[in-house]
């Protein structure tokens, strides 16, 4: 028998994200928290833990048939994705190249983005 992936995931102790229809959360006693983003059929994780990542995507290889692209994803959901070792950066400049080109926008003029170039951004400890 073949179970959905909702299934899976609560039947492994993930919690469904109340806000969030697609995300679901697995914590343990050590701290330890795996997220998982489900999307038609991509999904996408993350964790602060090696070990619980690396059983969690076997547990899927054996469970559904799945891919692991490993950090060669470079598109979900219309969001580049890139990982360097200076960190993670996401873009959405294929998807607005996209959108001028289906309005016959792609030989305008640019303006200036109001966006600070090299801004970093930090965590709000409040």
């Amino acid at each position: 028998m073949v179970q959905s992936i909702e299934s899976y995931f609560i039947n492994e102790g993930f919690d469904k994200c109340l806000y969030e229809h697609t995300l679901f959360i697995n914590t343990t006693n050590e701290g330890k928290i795996l997220l998982v983003c489900l999307y038609v059929d991509d999904l996408i994780f993350t964790r602060n833990d090696e070990l619980l990542f690396k059983q969690f995507k076997m547990s899927m290889m054996i469970e559904f048939d799945m891919t692991d692209l490993k950090k060669k994803k470079r598109y979900f959901l219309g969001i580049e994705v890139v990982q360097t070792i200076n960190g993670i950066f996401i873009s959405q400049q294929k998807y607005a190249q996209k959108v001028f080109e289906r309005f016959n926008m792609d030989q305008c003029n640019s303006v200036y983005n109001p966006v600070v170039l090299g801004f970093k951004l930090t965590r709000d400890e409040e």
